[in-house]
């Protein structure tokens, strides 16, 4: 693996330990994992901290959420910067509040245009069912989800594309963005009776090297923390169960 890669640090405390020094230019990851799994924290904690400590103004696009939900959001889990940096440029916001008032063929349009006007070197597409939207055919929407990879890759843009997974560990199922991405990353929750454990994990992450344990993570007051050199208690009893049997 190059290790004179200058690689896009995410700012998430523990991340970039598993990536072994952050995510690889240009490059499109998806992140997926259940409801509640922290796929949204994730997203806006990249942008965030992006913006706030590298200096990389960012994009997110939230089809779901509000600009004021964001904001509240952001707040509420103490990234006290974010309507600054929103107020300023350095995160530009394409949410619910766009798409409420564009048809889908001109909110598409709009998109791309954006995209090919800003200056943001990360992005953030919360999530990728928007293109279930505009190609409800499979074969459509994976060539047009492959055009706009290649539109960002062309914009030097670093980009997550999140995903919503019905299935919960470690009945993960794979999806066609897993397989056009450059690297995945799934967000789980892992249970041991009435113990749930949230876990982070790196699947694949083409042209770098990376940690493909399996490592818990919490949410709570800052964002994300993913804890690099631990181990799922949730799991670590359930391989010791095994072994004795």
């Amino acid at each position: 693996m190059a290790n004179d890669v200058s690689y896009v640090k995410t700012g998430i405390p523990g991340v970039d330990s598993v990536l072994k020094g952050g995510i690889y230019p240009s490059s499109a990851v998806t992140i997926s994992g259940p409801p509640g799994s922290g796929k949204s924290i994730f997203g806006m904690q990249f942008i965030y901290y992006g913006a706030k400590d590298y200096g990389e103004d960012g994009l997110i696009i939230s089809v779901e959420e509000s600009n004021t939900s964001l904001s509240e959001y952001a707040r509420s889990i103490g990234w006290g910067e974010w309507d600054s940096l929103v107020e300023k440029g350095a995160i530009t916001v394409i949410s619910n509040d766009y798409f409420m008032k564009t048809d889908l063929p001109g909110s598409l349009e709009g998109i791309l245009e954006m995209i090919q006007n800003t200056t943001a070197k990360r992005l953030v597409l919360d999530s990728i069912n928007l293109f279930k939207y505009y190609f409800p055919e499979d074969i459509d929407r994976r060539r047009y989800l492959l055009k706009f990879i290649r539109i960002l890759k062309r914009k030097s843009i670093t980009t997550l594309l999140l995903s919503e997974v019905m299935e919960i560990f470690p009945h993960l199922p794979l999806t066609e963005e897993m397989y056009l991405s450059d690297g995945n990353i799934f967000l789980f929750m892992s249970r041991l009776g009435n113990n749930v454990e949230r876990c982070f994990w790196v699947t694949k992450m083409r042209r770098q090297d990376f940690n493909m344990n399996i490592v818990p993570m919490g949410i709570g007051k800052g964002g994300i923390e993913v804890y690099a050199d631990s181990i799922p208690y949730s799991l670590e009893v359930e391989s010791d169960r095994r072994e004795r049997l």
